[in-house]
């Protein structure tokens, strides 16, 4: 009997060591086949591409079939399943992330969960992967596209453990609705790391751009947030709490609500 399909991207592109680690993990439970950005395309959100022509390339890398594309995240999905392959997946999984999306500012610009929103649009099961990273040590494992770092990759490696486990939970359960699974990992999880229910923090993040001396203005991760609502459910509260987080993005909710 052949194993169910599933389609991974990212937005952290196809040099990333977390996308190898995911893909690794789950190709111990699933057919894998992958269709990711050829560059980096973090807080990009849904973005599509218009105006231009888009590449895919046919190449093999995890002893796994895929696609490097010049494109977003939600164009990787939405090429993979309208062209690229011959049949649906049975799940769209994207990530793993270098970094956490969590609360609700960070999750609705995320290019890893719009990713997995293209997969849920088109009625498939749908989850976001995303790793926490320890504090200052962010920006060095990014510029190495998530090498270098033994003590992370240890986290990395019983995290995508852990969500292929829960990914095979959900597919086993069957079609949940036009919904996306936000799962995101703690900087120091184990094996066993409980996942908690939880909903999106809900954060101000105030300005994201910081003057240059020589003139213009750069992305800066704000220090400092306003805290909307004290909630210990969230998202970000069961991080700080060492657990990981599994937040229910549900789409049609949304769409009722908006009626």
């Amino acid at each position: 009997m052949s194993r169910p399909l599933v389609l991974v991207t990212n937005d952290d592109g196809v040099d990333s060591f977390f996308l190898e680690l995911l893909v690794l993990a789950l190709r111990a439970e699933f057919e894998v086949v992958w269709a990711v950005p050829a560059t980096e395309q973090s807080w990009i959100g849904r973005a599509v591409s218009l105006g231009r022509t888009l590449t895919a390339r046919p190449a093999e890398r995890f002893g796994t079939p895929g696609f490097i594309i010049d494109g977003t995240p939600t164009d990787c999905v939405n090429l993979a399943l309208g062209r690229l392959l011959p049949e649906p997946p049975a799940v769209v999984v994207s990530g793993m992330n270098i970094g956490f999306n969590v609360t609700l500012p960070i999750i609705l610009a995320s290019g890893t969960v719009a990713g997995a929103v293209e997969g849920a649009l088109w009625g498939l099961p749908a989850v976001a992967v995303s790793q926490q990273i320890p504090h200052g040590r962010y920006d060095a494992l990014k510029a190495q596209h998530g090498r270098g770092d033994a003590e992370v990759e240890i986290v990395a490696r019983a995290s995508t453990a852990r969500a292929t486990e829960a990914i095979a939970a959900l597919w086993a359960a069957g079609p949940s609705g036009l919904v996306v699974h936000n799962l995101n990992f703690p900087a120091a999880p184990a094996t066993d790391t409980r996942i908690e229910r939880t909903r999106p923090a809900l954060l101000r993040l105030g300005g994201l751009f910081a003057p240059l001396d020589e003139g213009g203005y750069r992305f800066r991760f704000p220090g400092r947030r306003e805290v909307i609502e004290e909630r210990a459910d969230d998202d970000l509260s069961c991080l700080l709490r060492g657990h990981a987080s599994h937040t229910v993005l549900d789409l049609r909710a949304l769409g009722e609500r908006l009626s």
